[in-house]
């Protein structure tokens, strides 16, 4: 197995989130690698079909909206951090992001020069899989390995 040494994981920041930590600093201890933590704020837009495009809700209260997502998204990327064991070779880095997120996490991943792309996987079927998933879009087109963690699958 090649040696990894700049791991990206992508998280939801939901509860599965330390499980695919814990998954990759199990690798980054074995490799002495670094962490790269990122989250990306997925903001959607609704446009209305009138007449006249209008988009809701106003361009300001989407930015002021996508501010306060990335704050709250940085404090719940601190927790957790803090909440990580890491080896003494292992060094963390993170990030928070607005975009889309499949296309965030490959675009990273190329930008540091990944060599593993760590991220969760609810396992989902039938219509959940027809819609396209984050972890299925990183498997088929992410410029080195992944390591798809499988997560609870959400019953929400």
């Amino acid at each position: 197995m090649n040696a990894y040494k700049q791991i990206l994981v992508a998280v939801d920041l939901s509860g599965d989130s330390q499980r695919v930590c814990r998954q990759a600093l199990e690798v980054a201890n074995g490799n002495g690698a670094s962490i790269f933590l990122l989250h990306v704020v997925e903001i959607i837009y609704q446009v209305s079909v009138a007449s006249e495009p209008m988009f809701y809700p106003a361009f300001e209260d989407i930015s002021q909206n996508e501010e306060e997502l990335i704050k709250l998204s940085k404090a719940k990327m601190a927790d957790l951090i803090r909440g990580l064991q890491t080896g003494e070779n292992v060094r963390i880095e993170s990030d928070v992001i607005s975009g889309i997120p499949k296309a965030e996490i490959l675009r990273i991943a190329e930008e540091k020069q990944t060599d593993l792309i760590v991220c969760g996987s609810h396992g989902r079927s039938g219509f959940e899989l027809l819609l396209g998933s984050t972890a299925n879009a990183i498997l088929h087109h992410a410029p080195c390995d992944v390591l798809a963690v499988r997560t609870k699958k959400n019953t929400e």
